[in-house]
C-alpha cells in the first residue's frame, strides 16, 4: 500500500513491529540511507529492521548497531522471477521505506499491504546540472538528508550524517594487519579508483601526490580493488619503492576497518568517499565529470571539496568512459599542490 504522498501517517499503538529498508546498491548510496535507520531504531527499540541489499554491499550493514539483519540479494538471484518470490517475505512487514526507486525495489513493493514510502525521484533536478545549467538549477539537498520528508511523515527526523561500524572480527585484522604495515601514526587512505574514467584524477598526479606525503612524512594507504591496481603500475612500484606505505586490496569489510585507522583521506566521488566520510575521517574529495552540487559530496563537516568548476561540469550524472570534450581539464588541471594544500588544512582542523 503506498502511502499518500506529503500526508502525515499514523503510528501504530506500540510503534511499528517489522521494518524493511530497501537500498540494494550501490557503494555510497547504502552508506547514505544509515541516519534514516539510525532514526528508525531509535524511534522503535523494539522493532525488527531488516535491511535489502546486494550482497557485495551486506558489509556495511551487517554489524550497523540499528539493523537487525540483512536480507542479502545474492548475486544468482536477481532475476524477474527471484524479485517475485522474494516479495513474498514483505508481507508480515507493517512499514517498507524504499530508498531506492528502482525497478527491482519497485517489484519487491508491488501491491503490498504494508505502508510503503518511497524516496522521491531527483532524477530531472540532476540532469538540468547537465543538460540544462543555462537554466541555473539550484544545488540539490545532500542524498543523506533526501528521506527528511519521509520520515517527517512518521514524526522523525534525521540525527546526523552516516556512521559505519566495522566488525569487531575486521577491526581485530585491521590492527594486526595495520602494525604489520608498519605505518606511521599519521598515514593518509588514497582511494585512486573510480568506476567512470571521468571520475579519475590522472596516474601522474597520484604519483606526485604520494611523493608529497612521504617528503612530509606521512603514510600512504592506498585502496582498491585488484583491477584497480594492476590500472596503476607505476603508482604500485613509486609506493613500494620506499618506507612508510602501502597498498591494501581486500574485501570491503576488511578494507573499511583498515580506512577508520587512518588520519585522512584523499578520494575521487566514488563509494569509498562516503567510506572514509562515515568512517569519521575528513576527506579531500576530488571532482571530474560530476560536481558536488547533485548531493554526492562527502556528509558531515571538515571535509575539503575540490572542484575546478568548468563550464563543462557536471558532463553526467554519474560518470563517462571517456571526456566528451576529449581534454578531461576538469582532472588534469587540478594539481596535486591543491590537494596537498587542502589536505593541510583538513588535517590541521583535526582536534588530537
Amino acid at each position: 500500500m503506498s502511502a499518500a504522498r506529503g500526508r502525515p501517517l499514523p503510528v501504530p499503538e506500540g510503534g511499528f513491529r517489522r521494518i524493511a529498508v530497501l537500498r540494494l546498491s550501490s557503494l555510497g548510496d547504502v552508506v547514505l540511507t544509515l541516519p534514516t535507520v539510525v532514526a528508525l531504531r531509535a524511534a522503535f527499540p523494539a522493532a525488527e529492521i531488516a535491511y535489502w541489499v546486494k550482497e557485495e554491499y551486506a558489509d556495511l550493514v551487517r554489524e550497523h548497531p540499528a539493523v537487525t539483519r540483512a536480507r542479502v540479494l545474492e548475486k544468482d538471484a536477481r532475476r524477474l522471477e527471484d524479485l517475485v518470490s522474494m516479495s513474498a517475505e514483505l508481507e508480515d512487514h507493517d512499514l517498507v521505506l524504499d530508498l531506492h526507486g528502482s525497478a527491482r525495489t519497485r517489484l519487491l513493493t508491488f501491491r503490498q499491504k504494508a505502508i510503503v514510502l518511497r524516496v522521491p525521484s531527483t532524477r530531472l533536478q540532476r540532469e538540468r546540472w547537465v543538460r540544462a545549467r543555462w537554466s541555473l538549477p539550484a544545488p540539490l539537498p545532500p542524498v543523506w538528508q533526501q528521506s527528511a520528508p519521509l520520515l517527517a511523515r512518521l514524526g522523525l527526523s534525521l540525527a546526523g550524517p552516516p556512521r559505519l561500524h566495522p566488525s569487531a572480527a575486521a577491526s581485530a585484522w585491521a590492527a594486526q594487519e595495520w602494525a604489520a604495515m608498519q605505518l606511521p601514526a599519521r598515514t593518509i587512505a588514497l582511494a585512486p579508483g573510480a568506476a567512470w574514467a571521468t571520475k579519475r584524477w590522472p596516474e601522474a598526479h597520484w604519483c606526485a601526490l604520494e611523493a608529497a606525503l612521504a617528503e612530509r612524512g606521512l603514510g600512504r594507504l592506498v585502496l582498491t580493488t585488484v583491477a584497480e591496481r594492476r590500472a596503476l603500475p607505476g603508482l604500485a612500484a613509486q609506493l613500494a619503492s620506499r618506507p612508510g606505505g602501502a597498498w591494501a586490496t581486500e574485501s570491503l569489510a576488511r578494507g573499511m576497518a583498515l580506512m577508520a585507522r587512518a588520519a585522512a583521506a584523499v578520494t575521487h566521488d566514488s563509494g569509498l568517499m562516503h567510506v572514509a566520510a562515515a568512517s569519521g575521517l575528513p576527506v579531500v574529495a576530488l571532482f571530474g565529470g560530476t560536481h558536488p552540487a547533485l548531493g554526492f559530496a562527502p556528509a558531515g563537516s571538515g571535509h575539503a571539496v575540490l572542484c575546478r568548476e568548468e563550464p563543462c561540469q557536471p558532463c553526467a550524472l554519474h560518470g563517462r568512459e571517456a571526456c566528451p570534450l576529449g581534454h578531461h581539464r576538469c582532472m588534469t588541471a587540478l594539481a596535486p599542490v591543491e590537494v596537498v594544500a587542502a589536505l593541510e588544512r583538513v588535517l590541521a582542523e583535526v582536534v588530537p
